[in-house]
């Protein structure tokens, strides 16, 4: 410490605590005399999320909140009628062989278009070596074409696709062409075990035929299976089938055609309105034809996108397609896995996989309300889940406590699946909304902002879509909960369903009459709505509501309220707020100057990294706390900021709370990007002798705190800092 300063005071010479000192007229002092047991101001306790037992829950819940935000059976093989689709469900078949000869221009056009995946030359030696091949793939990822592709190569266009109820059990020699190539998905029969393969490999070898038996992985199993029969079908790269199908819609057309159709498939635009990461070569089909369309004039580029936003919106009906098998209890699980993929895109994978789980439960008892379900234990695979749900595993981190940990996220290859699936469910399935409102509404229990949070938003995606039924059955309920989090759960809803265009307005409209005229429960819910900032039209209108709702009923929901209005401050980062704080704390009403001071220590004591939503000015501040934040990219604001924290010092029932948060200030203040910030702000504090004399006393408290003493550097910075300040 430099010598040449005087001695630093104790805590017992900075004078008593302040019993409602006025502050000077040139900081407007909230004015009145204090009662003999006056209220006590609360601090950073007021946690809008109910008291999490985690540390850092209300970053977390804030960074996954804005993160989310900037971020919802056929067997067709190749869609626009070029081979058809052969899964089909029906009857069990007969004993007689259904065959039907692959077409002469289906033929042409497969010779044109496929593009041979990289282990084609091996299926090729299995199949022309045992005469049978079964490819384990799932469908729409190009294994039809690759079995019609070999069948071909081999027997010369002798190639036939069989029935799917054929049993191929029951097949003999007789049913079997000389020299002919067979392709089948069974269905009813299913595939024969490794004895009837055998057999059937025999029959093949009298004809000198060949076969591939297509076969999707059982659900969670994996994608091949052992056996001398089996291989796993890998797709070709999306990017060479699409190129092999642009080169065939385009035959004959110059050379610049085809760059300007290569630079098409390119444009930005149109990547995000199909919003795939990569196209399963069925797509890539469809995408070429689309492309050589507009190339020709025949759709307009508007169209074009209109036409590709459709690619996510057809998976996601594929997926849930209704039919006679698609409740059994394994296609419930897989609709399950999707819905919960959907909701938690960018979770951990044990995030994603437990919370579909429960979401199969709930789907299974709804379809049999008498079952009792239960989970497969070792039949289910990770990599085989993803590959049915289009998802991809990536490396991310989840907060516990304070500190990133690693986990393994899960998310879908493209950004328009999670919506498309949302969507169709609420457009096209009713009788799924309830087991899907009360598996969400159950998310709302898990403590972890990677699922509560993720839940909400979803929710809120649901309610543009059907605002009226998800109002009804899921926010207003939750609205009134009794704990926190399931009403900070409904505000979070509401605040996503604030965005469209459509309901936008009913839900102000909601908010506002909760606010003026809610129970407790329902105005403490509008207030966190509020506090986003996008519940009014203006910011004065919000600092309207919350003053109310703070207020209302002698300050019962103040301290609720008081950290809405510092959230809605680093909303809009603007004099406004200051003013408005000013203004309470200049009422000669008690719960109004109450709320001014309760809402000083909060602004005080909130984090930046703790907003729901953020100026843009304020990003890349993260853990600064939220007053020198606003301070320091607002500079014309610092000298209100610094007027109201002084009141606040000066005002015996805040006096606590707002010298614990600058406690909190200077004692984390070393090696933050933000201790500069601290030694501009403090010089504001003092306006007199006694607000030096305070500081020092801070100052030299904290230096010679056993536990967690300032270092000298820290102190001779802070000591300078306010022993600079001029006084009146």
């Amino acid at each position: 410490m430099n010598a040449q300063n005087p001695a630093p005071p104790g805590p017992q010479q900075a004078g008593p605590k302040p019993q409602a000192q006025a502050e000077p007229q040139a900081e407007s002092a909230a004015q009145g005399s204090e009662p003999a047991q006056p209220d006590v101001i609360g601090g950073p306790a007021a946690d809008p999320l109910g008291q999490e037992t985690l540390p850092g829950a209300a970053a977390a819940a804030s960074r996954v909140y804005r993160s989310t935000l900037s971020s919802h059976g056929s067997g067709t093989v190749i869609s626009s009628g070029s081979v058809s689709a052969i899964n089909f469900y029906g009857e069990r078949a007969g004993e007689r062989l259904l065959a039907g000869p692959l077409p002469e221009d289906e033929l042409r056009r497969l010779r044109r278009v496929f593009q041979e995946p990289e282990e084609y030359g091996a299926y090729r030696d299995r199949l022309r070596a045992g005469r049978l091949l079964v490819l384990f793939g799932q469908p729409g990822t190009g294994r039809a074409y690759t079995a019609l592709s070999l069948l071909d190569d081999l027997t010369r266009g002798q190639v036939s696709r069989l029935d799917p109820r054929t049993d191929l059990d029951t097949l003999d020699d007789t049913q079997i062409g000389e020299g002919h190539g067979y392709a089948l998905e069974p269905a009813v029969a299913g595939l024969p075990d490794e004895t009837g393969l055998d057999r059937l490999c025999e029959l093949l070898g009298k004809k000198e035929a060949y076969a591939v038996l297509l076969v999707a992985p059982e659900p969670g199993d994996v994608l091949s299976r052992a056996g001398r029969y089996h291989r796993a079908h890998i797709p070709a790269p999306a990017d060479a089938v699409l190129e092999k199908h642009l080169a065939a819609e385009l035959d004959g057309a110059p050379e610049e055609s085809h760059d300007r159709v290569r630079a098409m498939a390119l444009d930005p635009a149109v990547e995000e309105a199909r919003g795939l990461d990569e196209l399963l070569p069925a797509e890539a089909a469809r995408f070429a034809k689309l492309l050589a369309r507009h190339a020709r004039d025949e759709l307009s580029y508007d169209q074009l996108l209109a036409e590709c936003r459709k690619f996510a919106e057809d998976q996601a009906a594929e997926w849930f397609a209704g039919g006679v098998r698609s409740e059994t209890p394994e296609r419930l699980r897989d609709a399950a896995y999707r819905i919960a993929l959907a909701v938690l895109d960018g979770a951990s994978l044990s995030a994603v996989a437990e919370a579909a789980e429960i979401l199969a439960w709930e789907l299974a008892v709804t379809v049999d309300p008498e079952a009792t379900p239960g989970r497969p234990l070792f039949s289910d695979g990770v990599d085989a889940r993803l590959v049915s749900a289009r998802a991809t595993a990536e490396l991310g981190v989840e907060q516990i406590g304070d500190e990133d940990v690693p986990v393994r996220t899960v998310r879908f290859r493209g950004e328009a699946l999670a919506p498309a699936v949302l969507g169709h469910l609420w457009q096209h399935r009713h009788n799924v909304r309830g087991p899907v409102l009360r598996w969400l509404a159950g998310l709302c229990e898990d403590p972890r902002p990677e699922v509560w949070v993720r839940a909400a938003v979803a929710a809120g995606q649901l309610c543009r879509l059907d605002c009226v039924h998800t109002v009804h059955e899921l926010v207003q309920p939750m609205g009134q909960a009794d704990q926190a989090r399931r009403r900070l759960f409904a505000a979070t809803v509401l605040d996503v369903a604030l965005a469209s265009p459509e309901v936008g307005t009913a839900i102000r409209a909601l908010v506002g009459h909760w606010a003026r005229q809610g129970d407790e429960r329902l105005r403490w819910t509008a207030g966190a709505v509020l506090g986003r900032g996008r519940a009014t039209a203006t910011a004065r209108e919000a600092l309207d509501l919350l003053g109310a709702i703070g207020v209302w009923d002698e300050g019962k929901l103040r301290a609720d309220a008081a950290v809405q209005v510092a959230h809605l401050a680093g909303v809009h980062a603007d004099a406004l707020t200051c003013r408005r704080i000013r203004a309470w704390l200049s009422d000669e009403r008690r719960h109004q100057q109450d709320l001014g001071l309760q809402t000083t220590v909060l602004l005080a004591a909130v984090s930046v990294v703790d907003l729901w939503n953020q100026h843009p000015d304020l990003e890349g501040y993260g853990d600064w706390p939220l007053m020198l934040a606003l301070a320091t990219a607002r500079p014309a604001l610092a000298p209100e900021l610094a007027g109201l924290l002084w009141t606040a010092l000066q005002t015996g029932r805040s006096y606590d709370a707002a010298i614990e948060a600058l406690a909190d200030w200077v004692r984390g203040s070393a090696d933050q990007p933000w201790a500069d910030a601290l030694e501009r702000f403090l010089p504001l504090l003092v306006h007199s002798h006694d607000d030096r004399r305070r500081l020092l006393s801070l100052i030299k408290e904290l230096s010679e705190d056993p536990d967690q003493p300032l270092n000298e550097q820290q102190v001779r910075r802070l000591w300078g800092a306010v022993q600079g300040a001029s006084t009146p």
